[in-house]
């Protein structure tokens, strides 16, 4: 497990470099992960303990993105009148998330054979 976490975090930090050397308008971690899934690409092969650490920070990601939404509520005053606009933006980015997702498990996933 700790070859994996090693292995995600230097992806992690490949991206927030490259953030901040070329300035692109992408956060660092993000562009990490899509070179880690780039690598991942390129070399076939997913190692069984970078399976099992990915699952089990997927199955945390609840907890890494609480602290976010809780945020939104010290905002109070500055969040007044600004309410539907950001569950409209909630609402349509999560439905596109979703049906994105779908589109990519149905594209990258293998058909099974009954």
């Amino acid at each position: 497990m700790i070859k994996a976490m090693t292995q995600i975090l230097l992806f992690w930090l490949l991206g927030e470099t490259l953030h901040y050397l070329t300035g692109i308008p992408i956060s660092g971690n993000v562009l990490g992960m899509l070179l880690l899934f780039l690598w991942l690409m390129i070399r076939q092969h997913l190692d069984d303990q970078l399976e099992r650490t990915s699952h089990t920070l997927i199955s945390l990601l609840s907890l890494l993105l609480l602290p976010g939404g809780v945020g939104l509520f010290f905002l109070g005053e500055r969040m007044q009148g600004q309410w539907l606009p950001l569950l409209l933006a909630v609402v349509i980015g999560t439905a596109v998330s979703i049906l994105i997702c779908l589109w990519l498990m149905r594209r990258l996933m293998p058909a099974e054979k009954h």
